[in-house]
């Protein structure tokens, strides 16, 4: 009887897996709308505009980099985060057909619904030039929270720690990204605990693996929930 039960839960929390690759993919196939994804906005010598470096919030694309264009990111995050969701709607409805399991997937939707309502409130937002100073409303001004907010919902509607801790690591890396204005940028606690405890605490930009640029960002804070989503699908394989 425990073995069935044990059976039952593995079935019942199989179905995980693609959601959370889904999401994942999200922000990865967002890398297309930066004009140069591989390279810093600071290292081009500015912002292209005779700007002196820095990119205009909000933030269409997800991070503060120059991007092709701003209403291609608005339609990209409007067709694509409704699409990825008829694809997960799809997905647990099949399930509940094949194994009779239902799972609240309405709750991690009805949260991405939510944040394309507050993308469209974005229209109505301020906008200007950051002033690389931390700015936690500005750090706000991004689509890539919507789908970290859902990664989260996903993960305590699947009971998956390792999917919500993989969202809140989306989120955390996001706001922070854009609330310093720049990609890479870093608090000042974080420069001072990297530097092993000396010197200022005046804050910088992590240029690590190319953490600055935002492909590598975007690859950096997709990459905890597209492994947990692929351990998951190993699981859910190995146990058939």
């Amino acid at each position: 009887m425990g073995a069935l039960r044990a059976r039952s839960r593995k079935i019942g929390r199989g179905g995980a897996w693609l959601p959370a690759l889904v999401l994942a993919a999200l922000p990865v196939l967002s890398i297309v709308l930066y004009r140069s994804p591989f390279s810093s906005v600071l290292d081009r010598g500015g912002d292209g505009n005779g700007g002196g470096g820095s990119v205009g919030y909000p933030y269409w694309a997800g991070l503060p980099e120059q991007q092709r264009n701003s209403m291609g990111s608005f339609l990209f995050w409007m067709v694509a985060a409704p699409l990825a969701f008829t694809v997960v709607a799809h997905w647990y409805r099949r399930r509940e057909r094949e194994h009779g399991v239902r799972v609240a997937w309405k709750v991690p939707a009805t949260a991405n619904g939510i944040a394309l309502f507050l993308l469209l409130a974005l229209i109505a937002a301020p906008t200007g030039q950051p002033t690389f100073t931390t700015s936690w409303w500005q750090g706000l001004l991004t689509p890539l929270l919507g789908v970290a907010v859902a990664a989260i919902a996903l993960g305590v509607v699947e009971r998956s720690p390792g999917i919500a801790l993989s969202g809140a690591w989306m989120a955390a890396v996001a706001w922070q990204f854009c609330a310093m204005g720049q990609v890479g940028g870093l608090f000042g606690w974080q420069t001072w605990v990297l530097g092993g405890g000396s010197g200022p605490a005046l804050g910088g930009q992590l240029t690590i693996l190319g953490l600055d640029q935002p492909g590598p960002a975007l690859l950096f804070m997709s990459l905890p929930l597209l492994l947990t989503g692929l351990f998951r699908a190993f699981r859910a394989r190995s146990a058939r």
